[in-house]
């Protein structure tokens, strides 16, 4: 019962938190989503790469272009390629985009002192050492329920297959061996060259060590809750 009033509190809570965010950006910065203000935040003060960019924010690189060329055009960002290494493209933020970070930040910084401000120093040092362990155990949950490449699992590991990777060719010979994305798959022992595996419950197979790391998978137990 606890449980699910913590759940409905945790919703609300973030539901009214980014209605006030998105009311506040429409009152000071009108050209920018609320996803986008995220990326601003994202890049801060720093100049990052497209792959850390994407990596930090947790999300394709497709999405991550699409995203970057929307706030080049509103000239939030720069883009540049490095002069030594001409494959990677750096963002970094305009004066535009300094400044919309500054007033993001701000809001941040009053919206948490008026919510808090009734309490008191004993309940907001309570607060934050039970909010700390509950952050603690939810990036737990995050890096088991994170994909992974199955040869980074241990041994009787039960996985779910979330995603296959390679050549076409490697592709196709996963496919021909019932290796695709949901079906159960199971770690059954694996050395530095090769890993054994179950697919499904009733089918046996050793693989290249170097080929399982196409195959990208998660543990069981997020399927049954």
């Amino acid at each position: 019962m606890k449980t699910k009033i913590v759940n409905e509190l945790l919703e609300e809570f973030y539901k009214v938190f980014y209605e006030i965010e998105e009311l506040s950006l429409k009152q000071g910065i009108k050209t920018l989503t609320t996803t986008e203000l995220h990326i601003i935040e994202a890049i801060g003060t720093n100049s990052l790469t497209m792959n850390q960019l994407s990596d930090k924010l947790g999300i394709t690189m497709g999405t991550a272009t699409v995203a970057i060329n929307k706030l080049l055009k509103k000239e939030f960002i720069n883009r540049n390629r490095c002069e030594h290494d001409r494959r990677k493209v750096y963002v970094s933020l305009t004066k535009t985009g300094i400044d919309a970070l500054k007033y993001h930040q701000n809001f941040h910084k009053i919206i948490i002192s008026n919510i808090t401000k009734e309490l008191s120093s004993e309940e907001l040092e309570n607060f934050i050492n039970s909010f700390n362990k509950i952050l603690g155990n939810l990036k737990k949950q995050f890096e088991n329920i994170k994909p992974d490449s199955i040869d980074n699992f241990d041994i009787n590991s039960d996985l779910i297959i979330s995603d296959v990777k390679g050549s076409s060719a490697l592709k196709t010979f996963f496919k021909e061996k019932n290796i695709s994305a949901g079906n159960n798959l199971k770690i059954l022992n694996k050395t530095d060259k090769s890993i054994e595996l179950l697919i499904n419950n009733d089918n046996k197979m050793t693989l290249d060590i170097l080929d399982s790391k196409n195959i990208f998978a998660i543990n069981n137990q997020f399927k049954k809750i």
